[in-house]
């Protein structure tokens, strides 16, 4: 049974071309979304479970908190070793990922936007705010609090806002291209809404109980700072794993091929001169 293709390729085949492998999207969700979630769940129930006493050693101004923030956990031998390298492991595939998703909503924008410029503008800052928000998680992952507090607080505190925007610039672009048809568009759009949503609403109250904690003295307040900076972690992690799963599933096909030079026509006329084809 012939089956039509429904879009040309891009890149289209040269002769003589032979398809080395294929990089299906299921695998490429796995190895950008699993590394940096392993990481996080590790690093989280290894310094809680095995070294209680360490990240909770420090000269506590209003009472010792028994749930750290994830700067301290990631500051410890163990933790940030494999934090840093699931972290800087999955970055490529995520390069990848922004790179996908800039050439399709180039290409897949819905004729019935009105507000071309706003789409492209958007479009523009997706791949600005997603390429800023890597080499800032590869900031935070680098510098360590202890050794340098106030540029491991600047980027991560920077982190958190980029991939805010990112999710707005994104979801945008989603809504206004043909990401947004079925069977997986329309889901995918709302998991984003949804996301964007609770993790904009996380920000004040991170910033209440960090407040309550420090200025007011309340103990338990550091324990629910914790677990809302836990709760972001996650957020970012799932939102990218959306992107990846629902967003280019049985849609992208990556393939690498090599190409072979084309063999030289060489024609000679009647001044004996040699006519090349171009390769």
């Amino acid at each position: 049974m012939l089956v039509e293709k429904r879009f040309e390729s891009v890149h289209k085949k040269k002769s003589g071309s032979i398809e080395l492998f294929q990089l299906n999207t299921t695998l490429l969700f796995w190895v950008g979304f699993v590394p940096p979630l392993f990481a996080a769940v590790f690093a989280i129930l290894t310094a809680i479970t095995l070294h209680q006493d360490k990240i909770t050693n420090y000269a506590w101004i209003c009472g010792r908190a028994f749930l750290p923030s994830l700067s301290r956990i990631i500051n410890l031998t163990l933790e940030g070793l494999v934090w840093q390298l699931c972290i800087l492991f999955h970055i490529p595939f995520r390069l990848l990922e922004l790179s996908v998703g800039w050439v399709r909503y180039g290409r897949l924008e819905s004729k019935n936007n009105k507000r071309r410029f706003w789409y492209k503008m958007h479009r523009h800052l997706y791949l600005i705010f997603g390429v800023t928000e890597l080499i800032l998680l590869s900031g935070l992952s680098a510098i360590g609090e202890k050794e340098h507090g106030i540029w491991h607080v600047c980027f991560f505190y920077s982190f958190g806002v980029v991939a805010l925007l990112f999710f707005i610039s994104n979801t945008v672009c989603h809504s206004q291209s043909l990401y947004f048809l079925n069977p997986y568009g329309r889901i995918s759009y709302h998991v984003k809404i949804g996301i964007s949503i609770c993790y904009f609403l996380s920000a004040p109250a991170i910033a209440t109980f960090y407040a309550l904690y420090w200025k007011a003295c309340f103990t338990w307040a550091y324990e629910l700072f914790a677990l809302v900076e836990y709760l972001d972690v996650f957020m970012v992690i799932f939102y990218h794993g959306c992107c990846v799963y629902w967003d280019i599933q049985h849609k992208v096909v990556f393939t690498v091929r090599l190409n072979k030079p084309a063999e030289k026509n060489i024609d000679e006329d009647v001044t004996g001169k040699e006519l090349t084809t171009e390769l």
